[in-house]
């Protein structure tokens, strides 16, 4: 499995893999709560705020790791991406 803060690209023998992806959060493995996909696409996601909007910051805030669901599109967002792991489909887990 490869840390989020590695990059989005993983080796898996001599092929490289750009995702979708398995992913744990901590020890679980991730299933879609919706559909039950095990696949999910990876995203680096802005958390505006409407003070920082307005004085035309939005730059400064925080963002957040979005997991989205590679069937149905559910979008779960992670403040701690240190929690998450992604591995290629062709990995175990």
């Amino acid at each position: 499995m490869t840390k989020i803060g590695d990059g989005v690209v993983c080796v898996v023998g001599r092929k490289r893999h750009r995702g979708p992806w398995l992913v744990r959060v901590g020890p679980q493995q991730m299933v879609c709560p919706v559909c039950r996909s095990e696949l999910f696409w990876q995203r680096e996601v802005q958390l505006n705020t409407a003070g920082m909007t307005l004085l035309k910051l939005d730059w400064a805030n925080e963002s957040a790791t979005g997991i989205q669901c590679a069937r149905c599109s559910r979008l779960e967002l992670f403040a701690d991406h240190r929690q998450i792991r992604l591995g290629a489909p062709e990995q175990k887990p």
